[in-house]
């Protein structure tokens, strides 16, 4: 989702960290409806609601921030870019 989001130019919204190690939902935060965001996420999950997106990120044990400079970015240390295969470890 987050290599197709920079390919289609909706890297304003959501993507990939410099680092590779976590991502940045930058239009949609806790307090927003994720209006701006639904349409991306409905390419790629069953969830129509910004926060059942977010409860979905918490059940597999990603970390989000939620104050300061780094509001918005969520990471797990399974998720790395380029390395999908680490995805498959992640357990619910």
């Amino acid at each position: 989702m987050l290599d197709d989001a920079e390919k289609k130019g909706h890297s304003h919204i959501i993507s990939w960290n410099t680092d590779g190690k976590s991502f940045v939902i930058k239009q949609c935060h806790n307090n927003d409806s994720g209006s701006v965001l639904l349409p991306i996420l409905k390419m790629y999950f069953r969830q129509t609601k910004y926060r059942s997106f977010l409860r979905q990120l918490q059940g597999y044990s990603f970390f989000r921030e939620t104050r300061g400079e780094y509001k918005g970015k969520c990471s797990h240390s399974l998720f790395v870019r380029g390395r999908r295969s680490l995805c498959l470890e992640m357990k619910r």
